[in-house]
Parts: C-alpha cells; sequence; structure tokens
C-alpha cells in the first residue's frame, strides 16, 4: 500500500514534465526530481489531512458519534503503517463474526495488537476499551476518542463503572462495537496475564455476543522491523453466542475465553 505514494509522485511527475515540455535527456534528471519531490509531498498531505481529523474531533464530548469515515482512513493508515514496519498479517476465521454489533476479548502482547485489530476488522466498526494515557497521546489521542475508544482507570472503581457502561450504551445504541483486553496491560514476557472478569461486564450488560480472539507475534515487530518481515496471525476463535453469555457468569466467560485464547496461542491453561 506504500506504493501508492510514489505512484502518485511518477504520475504528477510525468504530467509536469509533459506540461512543461521537457524533452531529451533532462526527462530522465527532471523526471526522477519531480518524482522524488512529489512523492514526498504527497505522504505530507496526506499527514497534513490525518491532522486535519484529528484536531475537528470534538474531545470535550464523550458521547461523540462513531465517525465512520475516520474509521476508515484510521483503518486505511495503520495498514500502510504495519506494511512500512514489514508486516504481513493473516486473518483466521472472520467468517464466525456475527452480524450486528459485540464484544471482542484479545489477548494484549504488543502496541501491535490494536494497531492490527484496527487495520483488518475495522469495517466491522469497533471501538477500545483503553488506558487513560493512550487517549492523551497527540494526534493519535483524538482520531481514537472519533471511533468511541474510552478510557477506563482500574484503579478508580467508579470512574471504571462508567466506562464500563459507556462502552454497554455504544453497543446498545448501535453506534459500534467494543473491544476490551481483559489482561489490562501488556504481558511482555509472552505468557498471558490473569484476566479481570469485570471486562466481561460489557457482554453480560449489553447482551451482545463474545467473540474471542488471539493474535500472536505482534511482540516481535519492534524487534524485526523494518529490515525483517515479521508474520502475525489475526485469529477468530469462538464466538460466545449472546443467549449463553446473558446465561453466564463473568467469571463463567472469563474461564471460559482464557482456555479458548491459550488453546489458539499454544499457551498451557492455568487456572486461575
Amino acid at each position: 500500500m506504500l506504493i501508492i505514494f510514489p505512484i502518485i509522485g511518477v504520475i504528477l511527475a510525468a504530467v509536469t514534465v509533459w506540461i512543461r515540455g521537457i524533452t531529451g535527456t533532462d526527462i530522465i534528471f527532471d523526471g526522477l526530481f519531480y518524482a522524488f519531490d512529489y512523492t514526498l509531498l504527497s505522504a505530507l498531505c496526506f499527514v497534513a489531512f490525518l491532522l486535519v481529523l484529528a484536531f475537528r474531533a470534538d474531545i470535550k464530548n464523550p458521547n461523540e458519534k462513531f465517525n465512520k469515515f475516520n474509521n476508515k482512513v484510521i483503518g486505511w493508515t495503520l495498514r500502510l503503517a504495519l506494511e512500512a514496519c514489514n508486516v504481513k498479517v493473516t486473518v483466521e476465521g472472520e467468517e464466525k463474526i456475527p452480524d450486528g454489533r459485540f464484544v471482542l476479548i484479545q489477548n494484549h502482547k504488543a502496541m501491535f495488537d490494536p494497531m492490527t485489530t484496527v487495520a483488518f476488522l475495522g469495517k466491522y466498526e469497533i471501538g477500545f476499551i483503553t488506558k487513560p494515557e493512550n487517549m492523551h497521546l497527540p494526534v493519535i489521542g483524538r482520531l481514537m476518542h472519533t471511533i468511541c475508544c474510552i478510557p477506563i482507570d482500574r484503579e478508580n472503581p467508579r470512574n471504571a463503572v462508567k466506562s464500563i457502561n459507556a462502552a454497554v450504551d455504544n453497543i446498545k445504541r448501535d453506534e459500534c462495537s467494543m473491544a476490551i483486553y481483559p489482561e489490562g496491560t501488556r504481558a511482555r514476557d509472552g505468557e498471558m496475564l490473569p484476566f479481570h472478569a469485570g471486562s466481561f461486564k460489557i457482554a453480560t450488560k449489553s447482551g451482545a455476543p463474545l467473540v474471542i480472539t488471539t493474535v500472536d507475534n505482534t511482540n516481535h515487530v519492534h524487534k524485526n522491523a523494518p529490515w525483517k518481515r515479521t508474520d502475525i496471525t489475526l485469529r477468530i476463535c469462538e464466538v460466545i453466542p449472546a443467549e449463553e453469555v446473558a446465561s453466564s457468569t463473568t467469571a463463567e466467560l472469563c474461564e471460559k475465553a482464557r482456555k479458548i485464547m491459550c488453546g489458539s496461542l499454544g499457551i498451557e491453561y492455568k487456572e486461575e
């Protein structure tokens, strides 16, 4: 996908050479010069476009609607970023994703987990429960706000409940599906951290199906990029239907989801 900027550069360079009537050997040198300049200019214009989208976000409005256009742009941008990092993503089991809104859970190894999910499952319109610091990141935090990402303060139970209820409201209003990492933070050693059963309240309160996913190998991207390719597998493991979610406790859902995810990742399941 990164090739789009050089393509734009070459096309604009060819048009410029033609308009200016450049001939002979000057075509090669001038053409390369213009192609480089236009390639750089097109990339800078795209960055400027992202900045405009970000600073148009109404960050003071906690109930801003899910911006479908921004979602597509963000997904496309993240695909570019992954390609620049020499990442190849394989999505398995996408046919299992149900119609309508759902709650997605996933293991968490690296910052590339949500990037991969938004890039390749963004068409399902998914907002994320995230740590508050992410929402304060320049540009990125503003863009996250436009696709209904919600900060959660796990150290403050009252605020955490508000965040859970906001996520439930997004699903019930058919604004978007919601994703959460039940580990709460990244497992840097490659193992799986204990799950927070409260994460599953979004599913039980909203009455939505639970989509259990895993993402593997994302913790190697920062070491490999850009010279060595990293193969990431995004796997939709299983979907727990809404009826089963409604009849289960958060503890039961937590245990079942953890077993499924451990099996998907080849990690030994240990009861918490």
